[in-house]
């Protein structure tokens, strides 16, 4: 007997990762040790410490989820096809967002600081795109740089991606199958954190910027051509991640409770200088490898306990693109009326959160509607072309007569064997 199945579990994995980072950066504004767009005069050490946990992974899972993405649509179509498609699916909505959905992120900061006081309509028409790049002018992409290194980092690697399809790679690959499935995969952290180390004298401060931030572009690229890689060979590897999810969980806490006692807490409070003293290289190989097995962590998890289809996510899922796009600004509109309130500030937090996901799920729900070809504008895909997201590939799990599916991966993969074979 056989089970069909998909891999929702990366949906949820996606779903999971913009929640996160709608409460980081609701969370921004109050850190004592990093200024935003707006910042509270009220600062919380408590909450900039609960939130150093996801500031070191948050990104990683981020570009690590779309590159499982990306090589479903690579595998579903070739050529220019692919290429016209991330295309259409990310400089489109990365334009739009520059010209007209960031505008009012901009508008409220400098209404804070006093160098405008007019209506959003006259900054958006006679100061938005003509005095200069932020944050001394103000034409920006804000959060859109993700969206932006997304599309340069999926067309730079496409040539890679063709070269790892190719039969010609095949003893690259088998080399690499094998090391996803063997407790070697915790070393595939290198590939990151050696690109950074490397590339850091030359470019020494993380700025989003792309042009001189290529040390994080090679790491964030990394991340994102793991991701790649493991979603190709899932059917292989899976079964091991999943058989090692508690020791990625067991390191994951070690890791945590070292940064913690020896960086977090003295750079919260001002003590030690940049990572609380703790030298740059020491930080990041514990930073990255507490990233990588967070990564391996969800990965695992999900892939045993959520991978299984469900309305909501479905809704949710349809929904993730826009509600990116919009998320920033409701924070900053958020902030803005939310700040001067007299209550407590842990209350604002709370309100802050509420109405980013409120407003970006309205604006979400909003952007589904449109009609083509707008809905492009906000990543969508014209409805009588739309095909099923990228991660949903269609698995078969090998199971026994009255034997639960669920029961049957988690024996496959105490047992370090294949949970599946890919349907095509």
């Amino acid at each position: 007997m056989q089970q069909s199945m998909r891999l929702h579990y990366i949906d949820w994995l996606r779903v999971s990762a913009f929640a996160i980072l709608i409460l980081y950066h609701s969370s921004i504004a109050f850190f004592p040790d990093l200024s935003w767009l707006i910042s509270s005069p009220e600062r919380s050490a408590e909450l900039s410490l609960v939130m150093m946990f996801p500031r070191v992974w948050r990104l990683a899972l981020l570009f690590f989820v779309s590159g499982m993405g990306t090589w479903f649509a690579f595998r579903s179509e070739t050529g220019l096809a692919f290429l016209r498609g991330r295309f259409t699916r990310l400089f489109l909505p990365l334009i739009f967002a520059m010209c007209v959905i960031i505008v009012p992120q901009v508008w409220y900061e400098r209404l804070l600081d006093g160098s405008f006081d007019g209506s959003l309509m006259e900054f958006w028409v006679l100061n938005y795109f003509t005095e200069g790049r932020y944050p001394t002018g103000n034409f920006s992409w804000a959060h859109m740089w993700f969206v932006a290194y997304l599309l340069v980092m999926t067309v730079a690697c496409y040539p890679v991606f063709l070269a790892l399809v190719s039969p010609r790679m095949r003893a690259m690959t088998d080399r690499f199958e094998r090391t996803a499935r063997s407790p070697a995969i915790y070393l595939l952290v290198l590939l990151p954190l050696a690109l950074n180390l490397a590339l850091s004298p030359i470019f020494p401060r993380q700025t989003n910027l792309l042009y001189n931030d290529g040390a994080w572009f090679a790491a964030y690229a990394s991340w994102f051509g793991l991701g790649f890689l493991i979603a190709r060979h899932h059917q292989a590897v899976i079964g091991g991640i999943i058989g090692r999810r508690w020791l990625s969980a067991a390191v994951a806490t070690v890791l945590t409770a070292i940064l913690y006692r020896f960086a977090w807490v003295d750079e919260v409070h001002g003590i030690g200088g940049a990572h609380g003293g703790m030298n740059e290289v020491l930080y990041k190989t514990l930073s990255f490898t507490l990233a990588w097995c967070v990564i391996l962590t969800a990965v695992g998890f999900a892939a045993l306990y959520v991978n299984r289809p469900s309305k909501s996510l479905a809704w949710l899922n349809a929904k993730i693109f826009p509600l990116y796009i919009a998320h920033q600004t409701f924070v900053v509109m958020a902030l803005y009326y939310v700040l001067p309130l007299d209550m407590p500030l842990m209350a604002k937090y709370a309100l802050v959160v509420a109405v980013t996901t409120l407003g970006s799920l309205v604006f979400a729900v909003i952007a589904e509607r449109l009609p083509a070809p707008y809905r492009t504008l906000v990543g969508l895909a014209d409805k009588k072309t739309a095909q099923p997201a990228p991660a949903t590939k269609r698995l078969v799990v090998a199971q026994t007569p009255g034997l639960d599916p669920w029961q049957a991966i988690a024996t496959l993969a105490a047992e370090k064997r294949p949970i599946a074979r890919a349907e095509n």
